[in-house]
């Protein structure tokens, strides 16, 4: 994933994520607002863990305007949820891909259907960008 450098570094500096993996189970989802909806990533989804510790999955990408600043979603988000684009209509649709062996319920939990702000249905809580 992707996205300009003064809100990635922001976000990295948030999620303090541990070079040691040492507080890995403790972080918060990352949530990204688009339109009325949060599409969650659980760390799972967002840090790169190896036999070598963890790294944030974000790298800044600076575009400027007109076109940006934009956020590039990227494997994280194509792995989680099925995207649908609309080229007609300049749009694109997210929905939970299915995947065998995920809770459903844990599943509906990563988009949050609520109008504005940030919920937390899990015990762990939700960082929106």
């Amino acid at each position: 994933m992707a996205g300009p450098t003064d809100i990635v570094n922001g976000l990295i500096d948030k999620l303090a994520v541990a070079s040691n993996c040492s507080n890995y189970n403790k972080l918060p989802n990352l949530g990204f607002v688009v339109g009325k909806h949060i599409l969650n990533l659980k760390p799972e989804d967002y840090v790169d863990k190896s036999e070598d510790g963890c790294s944030v999955a974000l790298m800044t990408l600076d575009i400027p305007p007109p076109k940006g600043p934009l956020f590039i979603f990227g494997d994280p988000f194509l792995r989680k949820y099925y995207t649908v684009y609309d080229r007609e209509a300049l749009r694109v649709g997210f929905a939970l891909a299915a995947h065998g062996g995920v809770d459903r319920h844990r599943q509906t939990m990563l988009i949050d259907l609520s109008d504005g702000g940030v919920t937390h249905r899990e015990t762990s809580q939700t960082t929106s960008a």
